[in-house]
């Protein structure tokens, strides 16, 4: 039989240290968000580009075509 005083109860994290995970996701997502904003942009940009400023790049209307259709999360 086991002792019940021997068995360990599982820790809680205190609020602060809960709170501070919280910011932590909070500071992380927001820069994702950020992030995706920014491609979105990029990608509007790159959209608008002339067939001979894409040659100048070495890409295709095609390619172009295919990038812009993404998600701003897809790389």
């Amino acid at each position: 039989m086991l002792n019940p005083l021997l068995i360990e109860t599982p820790r809680r994290s205190s609020p602060k240290a809960s709170a501070h995970r919280v910011m932590e996701d909070l500071v992380r997502s927001m820069a994702s968000v950020a992030r995706w904003i920014e491609i979105h942009r990029q990608r509007e940009q790159l959209a608008e580009l002339e067939d001979h400023q894409l040659a100048d790049l070495g890409l295709t209307p095609a390619q172009i075509r295919k990038e812009c259709a993404k998600w701003p999360w897809q790389a």
